[in-house]
Protein backbone atom coordinates (compact mmCIF):
# COMPACT_ATOMS: atom_id res chain seq x y z
CA UNK A 1 0.00 0.00 0.00
CA UNK A 2 1.21 3.52 -0.91
CA UNK A 3 2.29 6.34 1.09
CA UNK A 4 -0.12 9.08 1.30
CA UNK A 5 2.43 11.80 1.86
CA UNK A 6 6.21 12.11 1.33
CA UNK A 7 7.15 10.93 4.76
CA UNK A 8 4.97 7.87 4.86
CA UNK A 9 3.27 9.35 8.21
CA UNK A 10 -0.21 7.81 8.73
CA UNK A 11 -2.88 10.03 8.05
CA UNK A 12 -4.39 10.09 11.40
CA UNK A 13 -1.07 11.26 12.76
CA UNK A 14 -0.48 13.43 10.06
CA UNK A 15 -4.76 15.01 11.11
CA UNK A 16 -3.39 15.45 14.86
CA UNK A 17 0.05 17.25 13.70
CA UNK A 18 -1.35 19.36 11.43
CA UNK A 19 -3.98 20.15 13.84
CA UNK A 20 -2.12 21.22 16.33
CA UNK A 21 -0.18 23.36 14.05
CA UNK A 22 -3.14 24.86 12.47
CA UNK A 23 -4.32 25.39 15.88
CA UNK A 24 -1.96 27.74 17.31
CA UNK A 25 -1.34 29.09 14.20
CA UNK A 26 -5.24 30.30 14.34
CA UNK A 27 -4.96 31.36 18.00
CA UNK A 28 -2.52 33.97 16.70
CA UNK A 29 -4.04 35.19 13.51
CA UNK A 30 -7.67 35.32 15.42
CA UNK A 31 -6.20 37.85 17.94
CA UNK A 32 -6.80 41.05 15.91
CA UNK A 33 -10.43 40.05 15.34
CA UNK A 34 -10.73 39.60 19.13
CA UNK A 35 -9.48 42.95 19.66
CA UNK A 36 -11.23 44.37 17.31
CA UNK A 37 -14.40 43.03 18.32
CA UNK A 38 -14.01 44.33 21.32
CA UNK A 39 -13.35 47.68 20.17
CA UNK A 40 -16.85 47.31 18.30
CA UNK A 41 -18.30 45.88 20.80
CA UNK A 42 -17.22 49.08 23.51
CA UNK A 43 -18.10 51.26 21.15
CA UNK A 44 -21.64 50.00 21.15
CA UNK A 45 -22.19 49.36 25.01
CA UNK A 46 -19.87 51.82 26.29
CA UNK A 47 -19.88 55.12 24.32
CA UNK A 48 -17.09 57.26 24.53
CA UNK A 49 -17.99 60.68 26.34
CA UNK A 50 -16.08 63.40 25.50
CA UNK A 51 -14.92 65.16 28.83
CA UNK A 52 -14.42 69.26 28.40
CA UNK A 53 -11.18 70.49 28.55
CA UNK A 54 -10.45 73.54 30.31
CA UNK A 55 -7.83 74.72 27.93
CA UNK A 56 -7.51 78.27 26.08
CA UNK A 57 -6.46 76.83 23.04
CA UNK A 58 -5.27 79.81 21.96
CA UNK A 59 -2.80 79.76 24.30
CA UNK A 60 -1.41 76.32 23.40
CA UNK A 61 2.04 76.85 21.38
CA UNK A 62 2.86 74.32 19.00
CA UNK A 63 6.40 73.88 16.67
CA UNK A 64 5.89 71.86 13.83
CA UNK A 65 9.00 70.09 12.49
CA UNK A 66 9.77 69.33 8.49
CA UNK A 67 13.03 67.21 7.83
CA UNK A 68 13.67 67.86 4.17
CA UNK A 69 16.58 66.78 2.18
CA UNK A 70 16.46 69.36 -0.56
CA UNK A 71 17.57 67.08 -3.91
CA UNK A 72 15.13 64.82 -3.34
CA UNK A 73 11.69 67.34 -2.26
CA UNK A 74 12.52 70.39 -3.56
CA UNK A 75 9.95 70.20 -5.79
CA UNK A 76 7.36 69.44 -2.92
CA UNK A 77 8.95 71.35 0.24
CA UNK A 78 6.72 74.29 -0.37
CA UNK A 79 3.57 73.20 -1.24
CA UNK A 80 4.15 71.53 2.05
CA UNK A 81 5.04 74.55 3.71
CA UNK A 82 1.93 76.81 2.49
CA UNK A 83 -0.24 73.79 3.30
CA UNK A 84 0.57 73.68 6.90
CA UNK A 85 0.89 77.24 7.62
CA UNK A 86 -2.96 78.07 5.61
CA UNK A 87 -4.87 74.81 5.86
CA UNK A 88 -3.68 73.75 9.15
CA UNK A 89 -6.36 74.73 11.84
CA UNK A 90 -5.10 75.68 14.99
CA UNK A 91 -5.94 78.76 17.21
CA UNK A 92 -2.87 79.09 19.09
CA UNK A 93 0.94 80.06 18.17
CA UNK A 94 2.01 77.73 15.87
CA UNK A 95 5.81 77.57 14.13
CA UNK A 96 6.94 76.01 11.19
CA UNK A 97 10.80 74.43 11.13
CA UNK A 98 11.74 73.44 8.40
CA UNK A 99 15.45 71.78 8.55
CA UNK A 100 17.06 70.50 5.48
CA UNK A 101 20.32 68.98 4.71
CA UNK A 102 21.39 69.46 1.33
CA UNK A 103 24.67 69.03 -0.61
CA UNK A 104 26.89 71.64 -2.69
CA UNK A 105 25.00 72.88 -6.11
CA UNK A 106 21.55 74.13 -4.47
CA UNK A 107 22.52 77.56 -3.34
CA UNK A 108 19.57 78.80 -5.72
CA UNK A 109 17.35 76.72 -3.85
CA UNK A 110 18.02 77.27 -0.09
CA UNK A 111 17.63 80.71 -1.38
CA UNK A 112 14.19 81.17 -2.49
CA UNK A 113 13.28 78.52 0.75
CA UNK A 114 15.42 80.96 3.33
CA UNK A 115 13.29 84.24 1.27
CA UNK A 116 9.96 82.17 2.72
CA UNK A 117 10.33 83.56 6.10
CA UNK A 118 9.96 87.32 4.58
CA UNK A 119 6.22 86.08 4.13
CA UNK A 120 3.26 87.05 6.02
CA UNK A 121 0.98 84.17 7.61
CA UNK A 122 -1.88 84.47 9.75
CA UNK A 123 -1.19 85.85 12.94
CA UNK A 124 0.53 83.93 15.14
CA UNK A 125 2.57 81.71 12.66
CA UNK A 126 5.87 81.73 11.26
CA UNK A 127 8.74 79.87 9.40
CA UNK A 128 11.69 79.48 10.58
CA UNK A 129 13.71 77.70 7.92
CA UNK A 130 17.30 76.19 8.93
CA UNK A 131 20.14 75.00 7.14
CA UNK A 132 21.76 71.34 9.11
CA UNK A 133 25.35 72.20 8.24
CA UNK A 134 26.94 68.63 7.89
CA UNK A 135 23.61 66.69 8.20
CA UNK A 136 23.47 63.27 6.07
CA UNK A 137 20.44 62.29 7.67
CA UNK A 138 17.13 62.84 8.84
CA UNK A 139 18.00 62.13 12.32
CA UNK A 140 20.44 64.63 12.39
CA UNK A 141 17.77 67.24 10.86
CA UNK A 142 15.92 66.50 14.00
CA UNK A 143 18.00 66.08 16.96
CA UNK A 144 19.30 69.88 15.41
CA UNK A 145 15.79 71.67 16.05
CA UNK A 146 14.31 69.45 18.43
CA UNK A 147 16.86 69.98 21.16
CA UNK A 148 16.58 73.85 21.11
CA UNK A 149 12.46 73.85 21.29
CA UNK A 150 10.48 75.45 24.03
CA UNK A 151 7.09 75.47 22.85
CA UNK A 152 5.11 72.52 24.85
CA UNK A 153 4.08 70.43 22.02
CA UNK A 154 5.78 69.52 19.06
CA UNK A 155 4.13 67.80 15.24
CA UNK A 156 6.43 66.27 13.22
CA UNK A 157 5.86 65.81 9.78
CA UNK A 158 7.65 64.23 6.74
CA UNK A 159 8.20 66.75 3.69
CA UNK A 160 5.59 64.98 1.74
CA UNK A 161 2.86 64.97 3.60
CA UNK A 162 -0.02 67.58 3.53
CA UNK A 163 -1.88 66.80 7.01
CA UNK A 164 -6.04 66.93 7.29
CA UNK A 165 -6.94 70.49 8.59
CA UNK A 166 -8.69 69.05 11.76
CA UNK A 167 -5.76 66.56 12.17
CA UNK A 168 -3.35 68.44 14.30
CA UNK A 169 -6.40 69.56 16.61
CA UNK A 170 -7.82 65.99 16.97
CA UNK A 171 -4.27 64.79 18.04
CA UNK A 172 -3.67 68.04 20.68
CA UNK A 173 -7.26 66.93 22.10
CA UNK A 174 -5.96 63.28 22.11
CA UNK A 175 -2.57 64.57 24.11
CA UNK A 176 -4.83 66.55 26.51
CA UNK A 177 -7.40 64.92 27.65
CA UNK A 178 -5.08 61.59 28.30
CA UNK A 179 -1.80 60.65 30.19
CA UNK A 180 -0.37 59.80 27.54
CA UNK A 181 3.50 60.77 26.16
CA UNK A 182 2.63 61.09 22.54
CA UNK A 183 -0.25 60.52 19.81
CA UNK A 184 0.23 58.98 16.39
CA UNK A 185 -2.00 60.10 13.32
CA UNK A 186 -2.90 58.22 10.30
CA UNK A 187 -1.22 58.30 6.66
CA UNK A 188 -3.08 57.51 3.00
CA UNK A 189 -2.01 58.16 -0.40
CA UNK A 190 -3.11 61.70 -1.57
CA UNK A 191 -1.93 61.01 -5.15
CA UNK A 192 -4.48 58.09 -5.85
CA UNK A 193 -6.53 59.41 -8.52
CA UNK A 194 -5.76 58.99 -12.08
CA UNK A 195 -5.55 56.27 -14.62
CA UNK A 196 -2.74 53.86 -15.05
CA UNK A 197 -0.01 51.46 -12.96
CA UNK A 198 1.05 54.38 -11.34
CA UNK A 199 -2.74 55.46 -9.89
CA UNK A 200 -3.20 51.81 -9.42
CA UNK A 201 -0.24 50.73 -7.12
CA UNK A 202 -1.46 54.25 -5.66
CA UNK A 203 -5.00 52.80 -4.34
CA UNK A 204 -3.72 49.73 -3.20
CA UNK A 205 -1.27 51.69 -0.73
CA UNK A 206 -3.94 53.76 0.38
CA UNK A 207 -6.18 50.82 1.56
CA UNK A 208 -2.88 48.62 2.83
CA UNK A 209 -2.65 52.26 4.71
CA UNK A 210 -6.53 52.39 5.66
CA UNK A 211 -6.35 48.95 6.88
CA UNK A 212 -3.29 49.69 8.90
CA UNK A 213 -4.01 52.40 10.91
CA UNK A 214 -7.82 51.75 11.37
CA UNK A 215 -7.62 48.32 12.09
CA UNK A 216 -4.59 46.94 12.93
CA UNK A 217 -2.96 49.79 14.55
CA UNK A 218 -6.19 50.26 17.32
CA UNK A 219 -6.16 46.05 17.71
CA UNK A 220 -2.51 45.77 18.49
CA UNK A 221 -2.60 48.70 20.98
CA UNK A 222 -5.93 47.01 22.64
CA UNK A 223 -3.93 42.88 22.77
CA UNK A 224 -0.09 45.06 23.68
CA UNK A 225 -0.60 48.12 25.91
CA UNK A 226 1.96 49.67 23.40
CA UNK A 227 1.77 52.11 20.76
CA UNK A 228 5.00 53.46 18.70
CA UNK A 229 5.96 56.23 16.87
CA UNK A 230 6.13 56.14 12.89
CA UNK A 231 7.79 59.05 12.17
CA UNK A 232 5.41 61.61 10.70
CA UNK A 233 2.08 63.10 11.65
CA UNK A 234 2.46 62.45 15.24
CA UNK A 235 2.59 64.61 17.92
CA UNK A 236 4.74 64.73 21.43
CA UNK A 237 4.93 66.04 24.34
CA UNK A 238 8.31 68.41 23.95
CA UNK A 239 10.04 67.79 27.41
CA UNK A 240 9.78 63.83 26.63
CA UNK A 241 11.33 63.99 23.21
CA UNK A 242 13.76 66.04 24.19
CA UNK A 243 14.89 63.57 26.46
CA UNK A 244 16.08 61.67 23.15
CA UNK A 245 18.30 61.80 20.09
CA UNK A 246 17.62 60.42 17.21
CA UNK A 247 19.95 57.88 16.25
CA UNK A 248 21.17 58.17 12.23
CA UNK A 249 22.42 54.68 11.96
CA UNK A 250 19.23 53.09 12.26
CA UNK A 251 17.53 52.63 8.51
CA UNK A 252 13.77 53.91 10.92
CA UNK A 253 15.57 55.81 13.82
CA UNK A 254 11.91 56.75 14.61
CA UNK A 255 10.77 53.39 15.60
CA UNK A 256 14.31 53.24 17.48
CA UNK A 257 13.16 56.21 19.15
CA UNK A 258 9.58 54.34 19.97
CA UNK A 259 11.33 51.43 21.50
CA UNK A 260 13.71 53.72 23.80
CA UNK A 261 10.36 55.51 25.05
CA UNK A 262 8.66 52.70 25.52
CA UNK A 263 11.06 50.94 27.72
CA UNK A 264 12.02 54.10 29.72
CA UNK A 265 7.50 53.98 30.74
CA UNK A 266 6.63 56.39 28.43
CA UNK A 267 3.22 55.83 26.50
CA UNK A 268 2.69 55.93 22.76
CA UNK A 269 -1.40 56.12 21.21
CA UNK A 270 -2.81 55.87 18.08
CA UNK A 271 -5.32 58.09 16.65
CA UNK A 272 -6.65 57.21 13.59
CA UNK A 273 -9.02 60.29 12.94
CA UNK A 274 -5.79 62.60 12.41
CA UNK A 275 -4.99 62.16 8.70
CA UNK A 276 -2.27 62.94 6.69
CA UNK A 277 -2.06 62.54 3.17
CA UNK A 278 1.51 61.39 1.53
CA UNK A 279 2.97 61.25 -1.66
CA UNK A 280 3.25 57.39 -3.46
CA UNK A 281 6.51 55.87 -4.16
CA UNK A 282 7.52 56.76 -7.44
CA UNK A 283 6.86 52.65 -9.17
CA UNK A 284 7.76 49.15 -7.36
CA UNK A 285 11.27 49.75 -7.25
CA UNK A 286 11.08 52.31 -4.82
CA UNK A 287 8.26 50.47 -2.86
CA UNK A 288 10.26 47.92 -2.46
CA UNK A 289 13.54 49.88 -1.25
CA UNK A 290 10.92 51.42 1.04
CA UNK A 291 9.33 48.53 2.62
CA UNK A 292 13.24 46.45 2.89
CA UNK A 293 14.37 49.73 4.59
CA UNK A 294 11.65 49.98 6.90
CA UNK A 295 12.04 45.89 7.52
CA UNK A 296 15.81 46.34 8.35
CA UNK A 297 15.14 49.33 10.19
CA UNK A 298 12.41 46.78 13.00
CA UNK A 299 15.10 44.05 13.12
CA UNK A 300 17.86 46.27 13.58
CA UNK A 301 15.66 47.86 16.62
CA UNK A 302 14.47 43.76 17.64
CA UNK A 303 18.32 42.91 17.86
CA UNK A 304 19.27 46.08 19.88
CA UNK A 305 16.70 45.95 22.84
CA UNK A 306 15.79 42.22 22.46
CA UNK A 307 17.21 41.60 25.82
CA UNK A 308 16.53 45.12 27.74
CA UNK A 309 13.08 44.88 27.82
CA UNK A 310 13.45 42.12 30.77
CA UNK A 311 14.97 44.26 32.76
CA UNK A 312 13.19 47.55 31.83
CA UNK A 313 11.10 48.81 34.49
CA UNK A 314 7.91 48.28 32.57
CA UNK A 315 4.91 46.07 34.55
CA UNK A 316 4.56 42.59 32.75
CA UNK A 317 1.97 43.00 31.09
CA UNK A 318 3.40 46.63 28.98
CA UNK A 319 6.82 43.62 29.03
CA UNK A 320 4.43 41.79 27.07
CA UNK A 321 2.90 44.13 24.49
CA UNK A 322 6.58 44.95 23.79
CA UNK A 323 7.35 40.95 23.06
CA UNK A 324 4.39 41.36 20.82
CA UNK A 325 5.55 44.06 18.99
CA UNK A 326 9.32 43.19 18.72
CA UNK A 327 10.28 39.87 19.46
CA UNK A 328 7.23 38.19 18.01
CA UNK A 329 6.83 39.56 14.77
CA UNK A 330 8.47 36.72 13.30
CA UNK A 331 5.85 34.20 14.56
CA UNK A 332 3.37 36.67 13.79
CA UNK A 333 4.18 36.68 9.87
CA UNK A 334 5.05 32.58 10.03
CA UNK A 335 1.45 32.67 11.23
CA UNK A 336 0.03 34.70 8.61
CA UNK A 337 1.88 33.09 5.71
CA UNK A 338 0.77 29.81 6.93
CA UNK A 339 -2.97 30.68 7.14
CA UNK A 340 -3.32 32.75 4.15
CA UNK A 341 -0.99 31.31 1.33
CA UNK A 342 0.67 27.70 2.90
CA UNK A 343 -2.73 25.91 3.98
CA UNK A 344 -5.06 27.46 1.01
CA UNK A 345 -2.77 25.37 -1.57
CA UNK A 346 -2.37 22.16 0.98
CA UNK A 347 -6.34 22.10 1.16
CA UNK A 348 -7.18 23.21 -1.89
CA UNK A 349 -8.97 20.45 -4.34
CA UNK A 350 -6.33 19.93 -6.63
CA UNK A 351 -3.46 19.09 -3.20
CA UNK A 352 -5.76 17.31 -0.31
CA UNK A 353 -8.88 18.88 -0.59
CA UNK A 354 -10.40 20.18 2.55
CA UNK A 355 -13.28 17.65 3.09
CA UNK A 356 -10.97 14.68 2.91
CA UNK A 357 -9.54 16.18 6.12
CA UNK A 358 -10.55 15.20 9.66
CA UNK A 359 -13.08 17.47 11.18
CA UNK A 360 -11.70 19.22 13.77
CA UNK A 361 -8.98 20.63 11.01
CA UNK A 362 -12.21 21.54 9.26
CA UNK A 363 -13.50 23.16 11.66
CA UNK A 364 -10.08 25.12 12.45
CA UNK A 365 -10.13 26.65 8.79
CA UNK A 366 -13.75 27.49 9.01
CA UNK A 367 -13.71 29.29 12.30
CA UNK A 368 -10.16 31.15 11.25
CA UNK A 369 -12.18 32.36 7.87
CA UNK A 370 -15.06 33.57 9.59
CA UNK A 371 -12.92 35.55 11.80
CA UNK A 372 -10.83 36.74 9.23
CA UNK A 373 -14.17 37.62 7.27
CA UNK A 374 -15.11 39.56 10.14
CA UNK A 375 -11.97 41.42 10.18
CA UNK A 376 -12.18 41.79 6.15
CA UNK A 377 -16.53 43.51 6.84
CA UNK A 378 -15.54 45.10 9.37
CA UNK A 379 -12.22 47.27 7.05
CA UNK A 380 -14.82 47.24 4.80
CA UNK A 381 -17.70 48.49 6.41
CA UNK A 382 -15.23 51.37 8.52
CA UNK A 383 -13.92 52.43 4.83
CA UNK A 384 -17.74 52.75 3.24
CA UNK A 385 -18.92 54.51 5.98
CA UNK A 386 -16.11 55.91 8.37
CA UNK A 387 -16.76 56.73 11.85
CA UNK A 388 -18.60 60.32 12.24
CA UNK A 389 -15.89 63.01 14.39
CA UNK A 390 -18.30 65.66 16.52
CA UNK A 391 -15.58 65.87 19.87
CA UNK A 392 -16.68 68.66 22.68
CA UNK A 393 -12.99 68.89 23.23
CA UNK A 394 -12.30 70.65 19.87
CA UNK A 395 -12.88 74.60 19.61
CA UNK A 396 -16.44 75.38 18.89
CA UNK A 397 -15.91 76.51 15.63
CA UNK A 398 -13.99 73.66 14.37
CA UNK A 399 -16.47 71.07 15.38
CA UNK A 400 -17.44 69.18 12.51
CA UNK A 401 -17.92 65.28 10.76
CA UNK A 402 -15.55 63.97 8.89
CA UNK A 403 -18.60 63.19 6.46
CA UNK A 404 -20.13 66.88 5.66
CA UNK A 405 -23.11 65.58 3.51
CA UNK A 406 -24.16 69.35 3.65
CA UNK A 407 -21.66 70.08 1.53
CA UNK A 408 -20.79 67.16 -0.83
CA UNK A 409 -23.25 65.82 -3.46
CA UNK A 410 -24.69 62.50 -2.07
CA UNK A 411 -23.67 61.08 -5.40
CA UNK A 412 -20.25 61.63 -5.30
CA UNK A 413 -19.86 61.04 -2.06
CA UNK A 414 -20.96 57.77 -2.46
CA UNK A 415 -18.82 57.35 -4.80
CA UNK A 416 -15.58 58.40 -3.22
CA UNK A 417 -16.89 56.35 -0.28
CA UNK A 418 -17.68 52.94 -2.61
CA UNK A 419 -14.18 53.42 -4.67
CA UNK A 420 -12.35 53.82 -0.95
CA UNK A 421 -13.86 50.64 -0.08
CA UNK A 422 -13.48 48.33 -2.64
CA UNK A 423 -9.98 48.85 -2.76
CA UNK A 424 -9.73 47.72 0.86
CA UNK A 425 -11.64 44.24 -0.09
CA UNK A 426 -9.29 43.93 -3.39
CA UNK A 427 -6.47 44.13 -0.30
CA UNK A 428 -8.51 41.51 1.88
CA UNK A 429 -8.40 39.32 -0.80
CA UNK A 430 -5.33 39.34 -2.40
CA UNK A 431 -3.32 39.23 1.40
CA UNK A 432 -2.09 36.00 0.38
CA UNK A 433 0.59 38.14 -2.24
CA UNK A 434 0.68 40.73 0.80
CA UNK A 435 2.16 38.29 3.17
CA UNK A 436 4.24 36.35 0.49
CA UNK A 437 6.05 39.95 -0.31
CA UNK A 438 6.41 40.94 3.04
CA UNK A 439 7.71 37.38 4.30
CA UNK A 440 10.63 37.63 1.32
CA UNK A 441 11.46 41.14 2.42
CA UNK A 442 11.69 40.24 6.07
CA UNK A 443 13.90 37.40 5.12
CA UNK A 444 16.37 39.77 3.08
CA UNK A 445 16.33 42.44 5.68
CA UNK A 446 16.58 39.60 8.59
CA UNK A 447 20.02 38.11 7.06
CA UNK A 448 21.39 41.71 5.82
CA UNK A 449 21.26 42.56 9.88
CA UNK A 450 22.48 39.38 11.15
CA UNK A 451 25.46 39.51 8.68
CA UNK A 452 26.03 43.33 9.56
CA UNK A 453 25.30 44.37 5.70
CA UNK A 454 22.70 47.10 5.85
CA UNK A 455 23.71 48.83 3.40
CA UNK A 456 23.29 53.29 3.04
CA UNK A 457 19.89 55.23 4.40
CA UNK A 458 18.45 55.13 0.65
CA UNK A 459 16.38 58.06 -0.06
CA UNK A 460 12.29 56.83 -1.13
CA UNK A 461 11.89 58.37 -4.84
CA UNK A 462 8.23 59.91 -4.45
CA UNK A 463 6.35 60.56 -7.61
CA UNK A 464 5.29 64.59 -8.72
CA UNK A 465 3.93 66.45 -6.75
CA UNK A 466 -0.05 66.54 -7.46
CA UNK A 467 -2.56 69.40 -6.94
CA UNK A 468 -3.00 69.49 -3.03
CA UNK A 469 -6.01 67.52 -2.24
CA UNK A 470 -6.08 66.57 1.07
CA UNK A 471 -7.84 62.87 2.34
CA UNK A 472 -11.08 61.72 0.94
CA UNK A 473 -13.09 63.99 1.81
CA UNK A 474 -10.35 66.71 3.44
CA UNK A 475 -10.96 69.16 0.13
CA UNK A 476 -14.27 69.45 1.02
CA UNK A 477 -14.33 70.57 4.49
CA UNK A 478 -12.31 74.27 3.62
CA UNK A 479 -15.66 75.92 3.41
CA UNK A 480 -17.00 74.47 7.32
CA UNK A 481 -13.49 75.82 8.63
CA UNK A 482 -14.23 79.48 8.12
Amino acid sequence: MGCSNIFCIPAEEVDVMYFGVLSVVSGINCLVSLATAWLVIRRICFPHHARLLSVSWSEVAVAVVVPCYLPNEQGIIESTIEHILTQLVHEGPLTLHLVYNTPPGYAQQEKRLHALMERSFAAGRSLRVIRAAGSTSKAENLNLVVSKLDDPFVALYDADHHPDPLSLQLLLQTLLGSDKDAVQGSTYIRNRNGCGPSSWLARYLDAEFFVTHHVYFPAMEVLSQVGYFGGSNALWRTAVLKQYQFDKTMHTEDVDLSARAILDNFQITFCPAAASGELSPAGLHSLVQQRLRWFIGWEQVTHKYYWRVFFSPLTRLRKLGFCYMFHLRWLLLLAALLAAVINPIITSPFIYPLPTWSVSIQTCVYVTLVFYGFIAIYGFATALCPERIHDQRLPPRHRLLTSPNDVVAPHELARSRAGAALWVLLFFVFSGVYVIVHFTLQTVAFFKVFRGKVGEWTVTQRTGNPTPSGSRLAQLADPLLA
